[in-house]
């Protein structure tokens, strides 16, 4: 009798454990106000712009500034709106104007070996929403 009490008992504590991770999940996404969204197309987010691909400020400026020309390189993509050391939020800011733009931003930065921690990359129009 002892076990199917204890059985029973670790069938509920389990039930409310899923509740609950469940209804934790479900909450609302607590969301820094440096950083956009990221936009999403079908029913996902698109991975280039996800928070926790973006920089959170973990660099010092002058470890910033060798990337910044690197970074320019970005300029030269058709989308590319603006390439900027942002001293605020101690990264570097590139807007793009679509999300294959942010995408291709990314494979340049990665051929220049710009470390993307380093890289806010904000969809032209988000920087107004975010």
């Amino acid at each position: 009798m002892h076990v199917r009490t204890l059985g029973h008992s670790l069938g509920t504590v389990s039930a409310v454990l899923a509740l609950s991770g469940f209804a934790i999940a479900c909450g609302p996404a607590a969301r820094s106000a440096s950083i956009p969204p990221a936009p999403i197309l079908g029913s996902w987010p698109d991975p280039a712009f996800l928070p926790e691909r973006q920089c959170h400020g973990r660099y010092a400026v002058q470890d910033l500034e060798p990337y910044v020309s690197r970074a320019r390189l970005a300029l030269s993509l058709p989308s590319t709106r603006a390439v900027t050391l942002d001293r605020n939020r101690r990264c570097i800011t590139i807007t793009v104007e679509s999300v294959g733009g942010g995408r291709l931003t990314e494979l340049v930065l990665r051929g220049v070996a710009v470390p993307r921690s380093a890289v806010l990359l904000i969809l032209a129009g988000a920087e107004r929403r975010g």
